[in-house]
């Protein structure tokens, strides 16, 4: 139940208006017989006043100060009086009847905890199986409904502490679990329903029963092996109100919450909504919570971006609890979300990483398939992606060779989702030097670009299923692969041979990873087409020029003959326009660098991914690495220290 109002108090009314006897002389306020007619009859000295008899304190001095009549001195015991001493003296002499605790929850230690108001907070603790204060455990935080209110620290365990009781369910999560109890007298929030229109008041201080809970917090995670990357939140009715409070409170504190057949204030959903994990439940027939109030918070809170499920069963009342804790996907989705504002994309949060291969085309009997890389056990949906090219000059190369798959892996494990994808090998065969004829290399690169934008439809057509975020979709590539990624960012459909395949008109990739690539004509690099672009090479790249030179460094008359323009050239543009660039020279480095940066500059890969792509921050860096070396083409090393685009 939640938040009943509060019943108006009938007026006091005196005995004489329910035509009842004038009250008994003092003791009856105990409950106790009345003493004999007088004392006097049995020739005994004066009674001490008549409550000393039994020990207790005096009465008032004198009814009158109470505007009170005066008790008789005399009080007729009838038969009347008789039976009613033996109806409050039955109990009393009947044997006491006990109810059996649940041998279940019994697995429910009883604790209390002193708070900093000096009141005692009753709550319930679950420990795993094994329980091991070496490890790192998830905690469960659930908080009850108004009907759960008590200090008897047995009711809050009426809804939902049996979820977590399964042999299956123990084994599989092991987790603490905690349910607190809120006092008789109190409510989790200061929610005040005032007819169809609720006010959610969000003080700067909590109720006092719901800031004992945030001190039980703190000290279960001071005391016990908790993962505080793993912290939960459940609430039912009055604890799903609270759910919201808390994570409007505290929007980096927990990994995940549910709450059902609660609500909360939509003004509040961006204090937390960029971080939150929500799954909502409410019964559409609720007529003690409107479940528009349910509804409002998963409006609010999509439209932040959060990762937020709404689930709404169209004919549960009140008590949709029931219907939600019979979800068999509801313990595998709020375990498996973590806590990432301090560590996801920039740190390994996840052990293992799922990878999962999926054909995204056919051509002329050739399967294209794309690797998927994501991380086993994330229940995150609108996630930073990268699709990956593999180089190999168009004619050879694989998207699973070791240092692609350990690069994949390793984002992954940091929360990213990865695709490396496999395309059309055009020059298979064939030379890709000055004496293939630069028409032919523009039809390569067409043909690469072709397919870069069917892999990357297919990424955005099953972004639920793969859980990609689609402004968050990086493109990088190596050397034929950087090539091909460079120009899928900046030539437009009229680059393209008629049917090509077409990217959603607004889609703009959310930045450019290049190792050794280049362009044909960096006036195609515009404003509006420009995105925050890592650029790789080294000045002694025999293949790929630096700067600006020709394809292989070919000759004028060579068949081959292919101006390209390099990373020195691309970040000049970039710098001239007043886009964002991330440059990284190596000084002396030659072809090596279309693979390097993936095992050994990953940090740097990090930084852009981090800070332009996802930050936002505008930046044009550039990076000078020197390495020991010679030119034999490209640019030598005294121009390299020259260097500044």
């Amino acid at each position: 139940m939640a938040y009943p109002l509060p019943k108006k108090r009938p007026p006091f009314r005196s005995p004489q208006q329910y035509n009842l006897p004038s009250p008994p002389p003092p003791c009856q306020q105990y409950n106790l017989p009345s003493p004999p007619p007088s004392y006097q009859q049995y020739n005994h000295p004066s009674p001490p006043p008549p409550c000393q008899q039994y020990n207790h304190p005096s009465p008032p001095p004198s009814c009158q100060q109470y505007n009170l009549p005066n008790a008789p001195h005399i009080y007729t015991f009838t038969l009347l009086h008789f039976y009613t001493f033996l109806f409050l003296l039955l109990p009393l002499l009947l044997p006491p009847q006990t109810t059996a605790p649940d041998p279940e929850l019994a697995l429910y230690e009883k604790r209390l905890l002193q708070t900093t108001d000096g009141q005692l907070l009753p709550y319930r603790i679950l420990f795993p199986e094994g329980y091991e204060r070496g490890k790192r455990y998830p905690l469960v935080l659930f908080l009850h409904a108004a009907g759960e209110r008590g200090r008897d620290n047995e009711a809050q365990l009426a809804h939902g502490a049996r979820l977590f009781l399964g042999k299956k369910t123990r084994k599989d999560y092991p987790a603490i679990v905690v349910f607190p109890q809120c006092a008789p007298d109190e409510y989790w929030t200061p929610l005040s329903p005032e007819g169809k229109n609720w006010n959610f008041p969000f003080n700067a201080t909590p109720q006092p029963s719901l800031q004992r809970v945030i001190e039980l917090l703190a000290e279960l995670e001071k005391k016990e092996a908790i993962d505080k990357q793993r912290i939960y939140l459940m609430g039912l009715s009055m604890g799903g109100f609270a759910a919201f409070e808390l994570l409007a409170r505290f929007p980096k504190r927990f990994a995940a919450a549910v709450s059902v057949a609660g609500g909360g204030n939509p003004l509040l959903a961006p204090l937390y909504g960029s971080n939150a994990n929500l799954w909502i439940f409410h019964g559409a027939r609720d007529n003690v919570v409107p479940p528009a109030y349910s509804r409002q918070m998963n409006e609010a809170l999509a439209q932040l971006g959060a990762n937020v499920r709404y689930t709404e069963y169209p004919e549960e009342k009140h008590e949709s609890w029931n219907a939600a804790f019979a979800e068999e996907g509801l313990l595998p989705w709020l375990f498996a979300n973590r806590l990432f504002s301090k560590g996801r994309y920039k740190r390994a949060l996840f052990s293992k990483v799922q990878k999962d291969t999926y054909p995204y085309s056919d051509k002329n009997g050739v399967v294209l398939e794309l690797d998927v890389y994501r991380p086993q056990g994330d229940a995150a949906r609108n996630r930073a992606a990268l699709l990956y090219v593999h180089g190999g000059g168009f004619s050879g190369g694989r998207r699973d060779e070791p240092v692609h798959v350990q690069f994949a892996e390793k984002l992954a494990r940091m929360g990213f989702v990865v695709a490396s994808m496999s395309y059309r090998l055009t020059m298979k065969g064939q030379s890709f030097s000055c004496d293939q004829p630069a028409a032919n290399k523009i039809k390569t690169f067409q043909a690469a670009v072709q397919d870069i934008r069917e892999a990357t439809n297919y990424l955005l057509d099953n972004r639920e299923k793969l859980g990609i975020d689609p402004d968050k979709l990086v493109l990088a590539g190596s050397s034929a692969g950087a090539e091909a990624a460079v120009h899928a960012v900046f030539w437009q459909d009229k680059d393209l041979p008629p049917g090509s395949p077409k990217l959603p008109g607004r889609f703009r990739y959310a930045g450019l990873i290049s190792l050794a690539g280049a362009i044909v004509d960096t006036s195609l690099i515009t404003p509006t087409r420009a995105v925050p672009t890592l650029l790789f090479h080294g000045t002694c790249d025999p293949l790929i020029p630096y700067a600006s030179a020709s394809h292989h460094f070919c000759q004028p008359g060579d068949p081959g003959f292919l101006p390209l323009h390099g990373p020195y050239s691309i970040a000049r543009r970039l710098r001239n326009i007043g886009r964002p660039f991330f440059l990284a020279t190596s000084c002396n480095g030659q072809h090596e660098w279309n693979s390097l940066p993936l095992s050994d500059y990953t940090d740097d890969i990090l930084s852009f991914l981090n800070e332009d792509v996802l930050g936002g921050k505008f930046r044009q860096l550039h990076l000078r690495y020197t390495q020991e070396g010679k030119c034999e083409k490209g640019f030598d090393t005294v121009e390299c220290t020259g260097v500044r685009p």
